[in-house]
């Protein structure tokens, strides 16, 4: 269990404002500031160099910060690795973005129930940004990412390097005669909202081209793979996806990639959980079981 007074410490740090963090908490405005004194004292720095408008962490303070946030972290998954350890079990409980948790994790899980009916399986698909925020509330145990993440806070493990390419309709003469990202800036741009792994790899792609979404004649944002792959097919626009999210269609000729020269991009789906988490044994174990099952 956190300590309370660390507690208090991280939801001020969250709020940025005294009077706030004692609603949030139900306690009184004093009680937090002589929450914030005794941490102070006892670990003899200055946590808080100012306060309301000007509140701002020391550099103590953001120091204290992040090593609190991963202690609430793990001890949420204390109660559970101790059930764990109780009952002799191994449950699955993780996240994935929505290419691994569609395409590539799906063969996988059916070779886990085929082998082991009895696992608790719980999985999660969510883009990147919720998931990272999931594993520091001790919902999920690990994530299975294809963005972009902090890597100061997390331990990772390769799983693959996948191929990102753009795709269009078969009608869609323009984009299928492509060589470059600016020959397709005419096109309807159709992608994933905001936090996805698929967009931030696109974005930061562009980037390195002097792009941006902007450039392109419309930006059109959905939420779902397969309504991205529909619309693409109907010639409403272009978009950008791994290659393992779309192999299908490509082989059934239900879409076409675009023949870009410039565009040669791979990136990691990584294995993601936090660092010196107590159930390591446990997360690892997993991370090696969906390496074989894939593999295998």
């Amino acid at each position: 269990m956190l300590d309370n007074r660390l507690y208090t410490f991280l939801t001020l740090c969250e709020t940025g404002n005294y009077t706030r963090t004692a609603e949030k908490l139900n306690m009184t405005q004093p009680a937090v500031t002589q929450h914030i004194q005794f941490l102070e004292d006892y670990y003899q720095v200055t946590l808080i160099a100012g306060k309301g408008k000007d509140f701002s962490l020391t550099k103590e303070g953001k120091a204290l910060q992040e090593y609190a946030k991963t202690l609430k972290a793990n001890s949420e998954r204390i109660l559970p690795l101790l059930h764990r350890i109780k009952n002799r079990a191994k449950p699955l409980n993780f996240g994935a973005t929505l290419t691994i948790g569609e395409y590539m994790i799906p063969p996988v899980l059916h070779r886990i129930f085929k082998e082991d009916p009895e696992t608790d399986i719980t999985m999660v698909v969510e883009n990147t940004d919720i998931l990272q925020k999931m594993l520091w509330e001790g919902k999920i145990d690990f994530a299975l990412l294809e963005g972009n993440f902090d890597r100061n806070q997390y331990e990772s493990k390769l799983i693959s390097d996948e191929e990102f390419i753009g795709v269009c309709s078969p009608q869609n003469e323009t984009a299928s005669k492509a060589t470059d990202l600016e020959d397709l800036l005419d096109q309807n741009l159709i992608l994933r909202e905001p936090g996805s792994g698929t967009r931030d790899i696109l974005e930061q792609a562009l980037y390195n081209r002097n792009l941006s979404i902007k450039d392109f004649k419309r930006k059109i944002e959905i939420g779902n793979m397969n309504a991205i792959k529909e619309l693409c097919h109907q010639n409403i626009g272009i978009t950008f996806m791994y290659r393992e999210a779309v192999k299908k269609e490509l082989y059934q000729g239900y879409l076409k990639e675009i023949p870009l020269q410039n565009f040669k991009i791979s990136h990691p789906f990584s294995f993601v959980y936090l660092r010196d988490c107590p159930d390591k044994a446990h997360i690892e174990y997993w991370y090696e079981r969906i390496m074989y099952l894939r593999n295998d």
